[in-house]
């Protein structure tokens, strides 16, 4: 009798499929952060930033550096604090992240935010 492959595992087979479980790991991901991120204070999101902007691996945020002495919008403050929250949080790799989910499915679909599902359109 042939083990049964289960979804995850049936959807990393599958190139369609592997597309829409990489789409769930960011949506997993992105849920993650924006659970972190929500959590923090107003103060707290800017004193983030602010030690991010010191630590020079959390300082390239797509080119858009900015000059010193100039204050950053509030788009790059929550930029710089989600990217140091990333630092931060140390999410598994996509490798790590499909294993542990072909295990246990249910536990990260809970966690989901329904973005994957364009991943599916």
């Amino acid at each position: 009798m042939r083990p049964r492959l289960t979804e995850s595992k049936a959807m990393a087979a599958d190139p369609e499929g592997g597309r829409v479980l990489r789409a769930k790991y960011l949506d997993w991901c992105s849920a993650r952060l924006a659970d972190r991120l929500l959590r923090l204070t107003p103060d707290e999101i800017y004193e983030l930033a602010e030690r991010a902007e010191a630590q020079p691996e959390t300082t390239s945020s797509g080119g858009r550096e900015h000059a010193l002495g100039t204050e950053l919008s509030y788009s790059s403050v929550v930029e710089r604090a989600t990217e140091a929250l990333r630092l931060q949080i140390q999410l598994p790799t996509f490798e790590e992240w499909a294993a542990a989910y072909a295990e246990a499915p249910e536990q990260f679909d809970e966690e989901l935010l329904g973005f994957w599902r364009e991943a599916e359109e």
